[in-house]
């Protein structure tokens, strides 16, 4: 890829075309010179040092298109393109501007600006072979760089795809395991209900037999205290009913009687004592 420049050195001088030697006349002695210290330093590709001696050309004349034009080149030269197209974008659009801006946007892998600027190349020139060259290949770059997008946006399409059918899965299994354990801790519910169920229905049961014993003794204690009522009733029936003073002369005649025993019983225990008294011997 050729980049054409205005070089001004001596013999070994590369013109490009008369314009070139009237636009150098124009230029005052300090500007020529200073473009011909960049030209040297720019030959020994010390691009930097050029880029250098060619802005201080330009401080000295803007108006110097020679000055300019070497300048985007030496920028082109260090992969500063977007300064570069900056640079050439300030000359005259003539055939040797129009090539280097299209292979500036050429390295910026932008084909469609590089095809563009090819393409204006040739209105100025259309015998310009290498700039033929450059858009033939441009165009195919721009062709294969849209089939590169084109794959991408489908691998990028599929991935979406496929991740979408892996999240998908994810979470069908994630409901399945869900369903699972909601159906098993279902399951271990119903076998708890089941379970307490069991215990409150033997708890009832256990109550019933519980109360059926207490009512039991209760009634057998009922029929106790029943029974001893009734034996305590008819004991009360049994007997007679007397009056006080029944009561008094039965109490009497009973004293009485026990008087009359103690009387005889003294009487009898007297005698008994006279007789077995020995009698006085006289």
């Amino acid at each position: 890829m050729k980049i054409l420049a205005y070089i001004v050195l001596l013999s070994s001088c590369f013109t490009v075309f008369n314009f070139t030697s009237y636009a150098q006349r124009k230029d005052n002695a300090t500007v020529r010179k200073l473009v011909r210290e960049g030209n040297k330093n720019y030959t020994k590709s010390d691009y930097s040092s050029a880029e250098v001696l060619y802005k201080d050309a330009l401080d000295e004349n803007p108006r110097s298109p020679v000055a300019r034009f070497n300048l985007g080149n030496s920028l082109f030269k260090q992969d500063k393109f977007d300064e570069a197209i900056e640079t050439y974008d300030k000359l005259s659009k003539d055939e040797s501007v129009n090539y280097n801006i299209g292979n500036a946007y050429l390295k910026k892998e932008e084909y469609e600006k590089a095809i563009d600027a090819y393409k204006n190349a040739l209105r100025k020139n259309p015998s310009d072979m290498e700039a033929k060259s450059n858009l033939a290949y441009a165009k195919k770059k721009l062709q294969q760089q849209q089939q590169d997008k084109e794959n991408n946006r489908d691998n990028q399409n599929q991935d979406n795809k496929d991740s979408q059918d892996k999240d998908n899965k994810d979470n069908k299994d994630n409901k399945d395991s869900q369903d699972k354990d909601n159906k098993d801790n279902q399951n271990k519910d119903n076998k708890d209900n089941q379970d307490n169920k069991d215990n409150q229905d033997k708890d009832k049961d256990k109550d019933k037999q519980d109360n059926k014993d207490s009512k039991d003794n209760k009634d057998s204690q009922d029929k106790k205290d029943k029974d001893k009522s009734d034996n305590s009733k008819g004991q009360s029936q049994g007997q007679p009913q007397m009056s006080k003073e029944e009561a008094n002369y039965i109490l009497n005649m009973v004293e009485a009687n026990e008087k009359n025993t103690r009387e005889k019983v003294q009487k009898l225990n007297v005698e008994k004592a006279s007789k077995n008294q020995p009698e006085k011997n006289w």
